[in-house]
């Protein structure tokens, strides 16, 4: 069996069952597979006891991904297991902030995507008892690169969703929403560089604490012309009228008025019906399954 666990990127935020890369995984396999991860997860610890779980495509940071491996379940079957976090600890709201500085982002990727990683890591494959068991750990994509081509409402809409302020008060003559752009970008291309390479020193080091090679990193076939509004985008972007594109935005929406429909939720709800933005879609999840087989 397969078990995915993770954030968004391991739900498959936007994507019909049939798209997601775990279920195209399972299918080239020839083996059954169970999903816990749902967007917005971060790794947490293994102190974790939230008990609130909505629909996978809510952006809700527990259960984390530590209470999705320690919750029991049967491993005797459990010949792979999917991987990924560290995102969501580190904070898109920090990523696409541009007031986050290089050295305050390299120290977030450190200490989540390395140091924590490696730590779950390893409780995780201490679970595997199937021999030749293994951790496919999947990394990150760019989100914005300068080969991006948003409008400046895309570039607004992007920020807002996160949390990040997009106008100043006290600067309101000064300030230019175009100026954000190069910082913003530069983040999101370090956290995806450097993010690849903490994950890939997080794989080595529990490999190298279990004596064996349990984990292993899949790096994924995506370039700075597949982020968000690049020529060959891989991921879910915006309409013109700046409505979700994915496959399950109705089903989504109609949780997320039932979730956040009022005059007080309104931040929650435009993130959680616009979720599905700077996620793979089709084209970029079958991308992500065929570098998790090759890995493999």
């Amino acid at each position: 069996m397969i078990l995915t666990v993770g954030d968004s990127v391991c739900w498959g935020q936007g994507l019909k069952e049939e798209h997601k890369f775990d279920f195209l995984v399972a299918t080239a396999k020839s083996i059954q597979f169970q999903r816990t991860a749902h967007s917005g997860a971060i790794i947490g610890t293994s102190k974790d006891t939230s008990t609130v779980i909505e629909p996978g495509e809510i952006p809700l940071g527990l259960p984390s991904v530590w209470q999705q491996v320690l919750t029991p379940r049967d491993w005797s079957q459990v010949e792979l297991v999917l991987l990924n976090g560290g995102i969501n600890d580190v904070s898109l709201s920090r990523i696409l902030s541009p007031a986050t500085s290089a050295s305050q982002l390299a120290s977030w990727i450190d200490q989540f995507c390395d140091k924590e990683m490696q730590e779950l890591l390893e409780a995780t494959a201490g679970k595997l008892t199937v021999p030749g068991a293994r951790i496919a750990v999947i990394g990150y994509y760019p989100i914005l690169s300068f080969q991006s081509g948003q409008t400046p409402i895309q570039f607004q809409s992007l920020l807002e969703i996160h949390g990040v302020a997009t106008h100043s008060v006290l600067a309101s003559s000064q300030f230019s929403l175009l100026d954000l752009v190069p910082q913003v970008i530069d983040n999101c291309l370090a956290f995806w560089q450097k993010s690849n390479v903490a994950l890939q020193a997080a794989v080595d080091a529990a490999n190298a604490t279990l004596g064996r090679t349990a984990c292993v990193f899949v790096k994924l076939p995506f370039a700075e012309q597949n982020a968000l509004w690049a020529p060959h985008s891989l991921l879910w972007e915006l309409t013109p009228l700046l409505l979700p594109e994915d496959e399950v935005s109705d089903p989504r929406e109609k949780v997320c008025q039932i979730l956040y429909g009022d005059v007080v939720h309104i931040p929650q709800w435009v993130q959680c019906v616009r979720a599905s933005l700077g996620h793979p879609r089709v084209e970029g999840a079958a991308r992500i399954a065929s570098a998790v087989l090759a890995a493999l």
